[in-house]
C-alpha cells in the first residue's frame, strides 16, 4: 500500500452497493491525499450531497433501490447539488449505457474493473475541470463586481457632468441675464447722459436765446415806461397810447417767447399722453384760425377749404391745434402785410392732410431740410422777430401723432406745408 499523501486533493463521495468497491475506491483514494465518504444506498446520495456537498462523486449504475441514473437525475435537477461533478462506475460495457449516462448529466464513466491509474486520472481531470470552473466563477464574479463598479463610477461620473452641465448652464444664463442687465443699464445711463446733454445744450441755448430776444423788447419797456414816468403830463393821449401799446406788446412778445420754450420742452423731455378722441376737424381748424387772428396785427387774409367725405376722425385735438397754430403763424410772420393765407384740410378713410401755403419771402434750398431743429433760421430771416421754435413743436407733434410733413419752397414766392396725419395714430406718448 502506498504512503498516504499528506496534502488534500478533494471530498469524494462514493456510492456502491457492493461493500468490497466501496473499500478498495475508498482504500486507493485515501492513499493519493483525498478524504473519501461512503454510501451503499443510492437513496441516500442526494439528503448526504445537499447537507454537505462533495467535490465529485463517484456514482455506481446499477443499485437495488435507485439506479445511478436515477440519483444522477435528482441531483442534476437541484441548484444546490447541480455542479457536483459524476463519474458514473459500471460492470457494463454497452454504449447505450454510457449515452444515457452522459444524457442524464453525468461528467465521465468508468467500466469495471477499473485501473487504479485510470480512475485516479479521470478524478483529477474532473476536479481540475471544476476547479478552472470555479476559478471562472470567480473570475466572473471579479469582473461582473468591477463591471458593476465602473458602471456605478460611470453613472456618477455621467451624473456629475449633468451636474455641471446643469451649473454651467444655469452660470450662463445667470451671465447672459447679467449681461443684457449690465448692457441695458448702459444703453439707459448713455440715454439719461446723452438726454442730460440735450438738456444742457437746449438750457444754454434757451438762455442764450431768451438773454438776447428779451433785449430788444425790455428795451422797448424801459425806453416807453420812462418816456411814460417823464413825460406823462405832457404827451398826448394818443402818445400816450402808443407807449402803453409798445409795452403790451413788448410784454406780449417775452410772454409768447416763454409759451415757446415751455411748450417745447414739455414735448420733448416729459411724457405726453395722447388724448384720443372723435375730433371734428372744422372745428379744430375754426378754433386755431380765430386762435391766430386774435394774436396777429395787422390781420392776414385766411382762407380755410374743407374738402372729403371724413372730416369727423379719431386723433388728438391738442396737438393738432397746436400743429395747425404753428404753421399758419409761421407763415404769416415771413410773408407780407394783407396776403392770404391759403389753408386745406383734406380728409380720407385712413388719413387726412393739412396745407398750408404761404406767398411769402420762402425758404432757401439748402435750408429747407433744418427748419424743424430747435432754434434754426434761415439766412433770409434773421431781420425778422423769432427764435426759431414754432417748426420745432409742430414736429414734435408730429412725431407724437405719427404724422408726417412735407416742404416745397421759392425764395421770392412762397412756402407750402403739407402734414399728414393717421386716422387713429398709435397710443404711445
Amino acid at each position: 500500500m502506498s504512503t498516504p499523501n499528506s496534502s488534500y486533493k478533494g471530498d469524494i463521495l462514493v456510492v456502491d452497493d457492493r461493500a468490497d468497491n466501496l473499500r478498495l475506491l475508498s482504500t486507493m483514494l485515501s492513499d493519493q491525499g483525498y478524504k473519501v465518504r461512503k454510501l451503499i444506498k443510492g437513496e441516500m446520495t442526494f439528503d448526504v450531497a445537499q447537507v454537505n456537498p462533495p467535490d465529485l462523486i463517484l456514482l455506481d449504475i446499477f443499485m437495488p433501490v435507485m439506479s445511478g441514473f436515477e440519483v444522477c437525475q435528482q441531483l442534476k435537477a437541484d441548484d444546490r447539488t447541480s455542479h457536483i461533478p459524476i463519474i458514473f462506475l459500471s460492470a457494463s460495457d454497452e454504449p447505450l449505457d454510457k449515452v444515457k449516462a452522459f444524457a442524464v448529466g453525468g461528467q465521465d464513466y468508468i467500466t469495471k474493473p477499473f485501473e487504479i491509474n485510470e480512475v485516479l486520472a479521470r478524478i483529477e481531470h474532473q476536479l481540475r475541470i471544476l476547479a478552472l470552473q470555479k476559478q471562472m466563477q470567480a473570475q466572473n464574479q471579479r469582473l461582473l463586481a468591477e463591471v458593476a463598479e465602473r458602471l456605478k463610477a460611470e453613472a456618477a461620473l455621467r451624473q456629475m457632468n449633468d451636474d455641471l452641465d446643469e451649473r454651467v448652464r444655469q452660470r450662463t444664463a445667470e451671465l447672459t441675464q447679467t449681461n443684457q442687465q449690465l448692457q441695458w443699464m448702459r444703453q439707459k445711463l448713455e440715454q439719461a447722459l446723452a438726454q442730460e446733454q440735450e438738456l444742457n445744450r437746449l438750457r444754454s441755448r434757451v438762455i442764450t436765446t431768451i438773454s438776447h430776444e428779451y433785449r430788444t423788447p425790455m428795451a422797448i419797456i424801459s425806453s416807453s415806461t420812462g418816456i411814460l414816468e417823464d413825460y406823462f403830463d405832457q404827451l398826448t393821449p394818443d402818445l400816450r397810447h402808443k407807449h402803453l401799446g409798445r409795452i403790451q406788446g413788448a410784454i406780449q412778445r417775452m410772454l409768447a417767447l416763454i409759451d415757446d420754450v415751455v411748450l417745447f420742452n414739455r414735448l420733448e423731455f416729459e411724457p405726453v399722453e395722447i388724448s384720443l378722441a372723435p375730433v371734428c376737424l372744422s372745428s379744430v381748424m375754426d378754433h386755431a384760425v380765430a386762435e391766430v387772428k386774435a394774436a396777429t396785427s395787422p390781420p392776414h387774409p385766411i382762407r380755410v377749404t374743407l374738402q372729403g367725405a371724413y372730416l369727423q376722425t379719431v386723433t388728438d385735438a391738442s396737438l393738432v391745434g397746436t400743429v395747425i397754430t404753428n404753421l399758419i403763424s409761421n407763415a404769416i410772420k415771413f410773408s407780407p402785410d394783407g396776403t392770404p393765407i391759403e389753408v386745406t384740410v383734406d380728409s380720407a378713410a385712413d388719413r387726412f392732410s393739412i396745407t398750408v401755403q404761404d406767398h411769402g419771402i420762402g425758404i432757401p434750398a439748402p435750408e429747407v431740410e433744418k427748419i424743424f431743429e430747435p432754434f434754426f433760421r434761415a439766412s433770409n430771416t434773421l431781420n425778422i422777430q423769432g427764435v426759431g421754435m414754432g417748426m420745432a413743436i409742430v414736429q414734435k407733434c408730429l412725431d407724437l401723432l405719427s404724422a408726417t410733413a412735407q416742404v416745397e419752397s421759392h425764395v421770392g414766392q412762397g412756402t407750402l406745408f403739407t402734414v399728414t396725419f393717421p386716422s387713429v395714430p398709435p397710443r404711445d406718448g
